[in-house]
């Protein structure tokens, strides 16, 4: 059982994988995400870090990073009894740039459970974050094209 949107182009993959890796982040830009707090906040961010989430309407919950690959993408899991919860962020290489791919997916004894109550605002979520992911991408490479010509 599973949930999966891709972005629009995004046109410099550097920038998208800076913005998709920087969890700690997400929340001053993503409306999707409240709070991000790092298990171990002096620890990187790449595999095997856990960070508390919350989000609204849904109950906070633990996220670990179970594979980080720089550039290209990372996977993080949540478990609960009776359904894991996998999350995917993944940079796929298109013409003009990369597409961010994102996915959720349930499995467990629970997992139809979940996908019932929670299916349809999980969905909205996963587009609202790829969208926020290319207008945040946006801002950044603006941001960056103003710092340049004003130097």
């Amino acid at each position: 059982m599973s949930i999966s949107v891709t972005s629009s182009t995004i046109v410099n993959p550097s920038l998208a994988w800076q913005v998709l890796s920087d969890v700690r982040s997400w929340p001053e830009w993503l409306p999707t995400v409240i709070e991000v707090v790092p298990e171990t906040p002096e620890a990187p961010d790449g595999m095997g870090a856990a960070y508390l989430v919350r989000q609204p309407r849904l109950a906070a919950a633990r996220w670990e990073i179970t594979e980080w690959r720089p550039g290209a993408g990372f996977t993080w899991v949540s478990r609960r009894p009776g359904v894991t919860t996998t999350g995917t962020h993944q940079l796929v290489e298109v013409p003009g740039g990369v597409q961010a791919q994102l996915g959720i997916a349930w499995s467990g004894p629970l997992a139809w459970l979940v996908r019932a109550s929670y299916g349809g605002l999980t969905r909205g979520y996963v587009a609202s974050e790829a969208a926020a992911i290319v207008a945040q991408c946006q801002v950044q490479q603006s941001e960056g094209e103003t710092a340049q010509t004003s130097q």
